[in-house]
């Protein structure tokens, strides 16, 4: 969103601007938060997954959302849904 509206068509980012897109991204994070710890439940427990999450969310996945262009963003997470995809089948 911020890229789209903010660079492309040239508006100002705010919350005022963007409440929808802004509570959509918001719960999606949430859902995959709370996804991703339901997924390691099982084999770490509930007190190792909440630390994992929050290392894996804040060591891993904000670094390279910020220091990694959107282009190569988008063929990384490409080739690693495919190469989970074709794991778990």
């Amino acid at each position: 969103m911020e890229l789209y509206e903010g660079k492309i068509r040239k508006q100002k980012i705010d919350y005022q601007n963007f409440k929808n897109s802004t509570h959509a991204v918001l719960f999606l994070f949430l859902l995959a938060a709370i996804s991703f710890h339901m997924s390691l439940w099982g084999a770490y427990g509930g007190g190792k997954t909440i630390l994992i999450n929050i290392l894996f969310g804040y060591g891993v996945l904000l670094q390279f959302m910020l220091l990694v262009p959107t282009w190569v963003q988008n063929i990384v997470t490409f080739i690693a849904l495919t190469f989970f995809l074709q794991q778990y089948q």
